[in-house]
């Protein structure tokens, strides 16, 4: 596709396929008009033809053959009709005991107004004698033929024979010459409908290409409105497609830049404050051999805390401007590697053994983020057990716990930052309330979900799930 035809207006393109859909239509159309069974039958002049002659048959639902005895038809459903026998042995010539005529049950082939003035037969056989033509009443020459003398007036030579029928001709060899008329309506069906069907699928391509042409913009904004929830800094829209969604995408670019610049800035003034904070917090320490023993003990132990929160802060803030590295690793080995290191230093934490896990991630947010988890474990039920199955396209990882639980209605507000479950933010279990919000950001990043629950037999139970591939 060219680059002109990319940037064609969506307006123009729902032209172009309506003007294809129109044309396919009307050549379905025209091809059903083409090859749809003749709607007024046989004239009847074609069948004395057929009947008195050798001439083959001129319609695809004519059956003309030759029998030794004459036809008898299924009488539930053809019944005979004297009329058009009598009307048939006129035009031949014959006596009607030689013809025979039978027609669908229903309304009679023709009706009488298809009648009019003279009209001899289209065809004389052998033995065959014309009606003259200067008059609308006058008989055959042959008077004596009984059906001469009941129809004093022609009928009409292209008078149509409509419906099903079977009509026979003795011959003068004894044989006789049987037309049959049986319109095939189920194979005119299939032909419509194949006729539809062909229409259908040389559409359908038509349809499937233009609307992927159409969605592949959308499918470009969802990606990208899902990656600016997820990580900052995300590519930006290539300005590509029809005008509109190029200007659209244009827009999202902008905005999607104030709002990275905006983030930035916050985070640069957050940084910066608790980087300027280092320095009096260091003279503070500095000035606390003057007090005494039991003043001093107390306050650095608060300084103390206070550097933490500083490290937690400036911590947080650097992976929030980090963007996370794509590389193989095993989820597996990472989980159990934090488990190791936790439980060298005296913590209960055990893992369920299963599979290899690999993936593409970052593996140092990946592991701060396992840490994270398996620390509030610690804290808050004094021993972490964990497990890591596969699940649809990922894997769910689970950390559970043996603590009081959480508040299931402080379930979303436990991932905002320097919120906390626990209110007295003693020092027992210390933290300012960042782990949470940092393992979304790391869950996101990596295209993922974490969900906090309740565990039925005690406990939280915080869930994880990672897709094995990037985003």
């Amino acid at each position: 596709m060219s680059a002109r035809l990319r940037r064609m207006p969506l307006f123009a393109r729902t032209f172009l396929l309506l003007l294809a859909a129109l044309a396919v239509a009307y050549a379905i159309g025209m091809a059903v008009l083409l090859y749809r069974p003749p709607v007024d039958g046989i004239a009847f002049s074609e069948l004395t033809a057929l009947l008195s002659s050798r001439m083959p048959a001129t319609g695809p639902d004519l059956k003309v053959y030759d029998a030794e005895q004459p036809p008898i038809p299924d009488p539930a459903r053809y019944r005979a009709s004297p009329f058009v026998r009598d009307l048939l042995a006129q035009w031949l010539g014959s006596d009607a005991q030689h013809v025979h005529f039978y027609h669908l049950q229903g309304p009679q082939p023709f009706s009488p107004a298809q009648r009019a003035p003279g009209g001899p037969p289209p065809m004389a056989g052998a033995g065959m004698q014309a009606p003259p033509m200067d008059g609308p009443t006058r008989p055959p020459e042959d008077a004596g033929n009984p059906a001469a003398q009941r129809f004093p007036l022609a009928w009409r030579p292209d008078a149509p024979l409509r419906g099903d029928f079977v009509a026979a001709f003795r011959q003068t060899d004894g044989r006789w010459r049987v037309v049959e008329n049986t319109r095939n309506r189920t194979s005119f069906m299939i032909r419509l409908a194949t006729l539809f069907l062909a229409g259908m699928l040389a559409l359908l391509p038509l349809a499937w290409w233009f609307s992927r042409a159409l969605a592949a913009p959308i499918r470009q904004f969802t990606r990208a409105a899902d990656r600016m929830g997820r990580e900052s800094g995300a590519p930006a829209l290539p300005l590509t497609g029809p005008s509109e969604f190029a200007s659209a995408a244009a827009a999202f670019n902008a905005m999607q830049a104030r709002l990275d610049r905006l983030l930035q800035e916050r985070s640069e003034m957050a940084g910066a404050i608790a980087h300027d904070l280092r320095t009096p917090l260091a003279r503070l320490a500095f000035r606390l051999d003057a007090l005494p023993d039991e003043s001093r003990d107390k306050a650095s132990a608060d300084i103390a805390e206070m550097s933490q929160m500083i490290d937690a802060t400036l911590a947080f803030i650097h992976d929030q401007n980090r963007r996370p590295l794509r590389e193989p690793l095993d989820l597996r080995l990472l989980v159990a590697g934090v488990a190791d290191s936790l439980r060298d230093t005296g913590h209960d934490v055990h893992v369920e053994p299963g599979a290899p896990a690999p993936m593409k991630g970052d593996p140092l947010s990946l592991r701060r983020m396992v840490g994270n988890l398996v620390d509030n474990a610690l804290k808050y039920g004094h021993r972490a057990r964990i497990t890591l199955s596969p699940e649809g396209q990922g894997y769910r990882l689970c950390v559970d716990d043996e603590g009081p639980g959480i508040d299931p209605a402080q379930t979303e507000q436990l991932f905002m930052a320097f919120v906390r479950g626990e209110a007295s933010r003693n020092r027992s279990t210390g933290g300012i309330g960042l782990g949470l919000a940092s393992v979304k950001h790391t869950v996101l990043a990596h295209g993922g979900e974490v969900q906090l629950s309740n565990r039925n037999e005690g406990g939280l139970r915080a869930s994880v799930y990672l897709p094995r591939g990037a985003e």
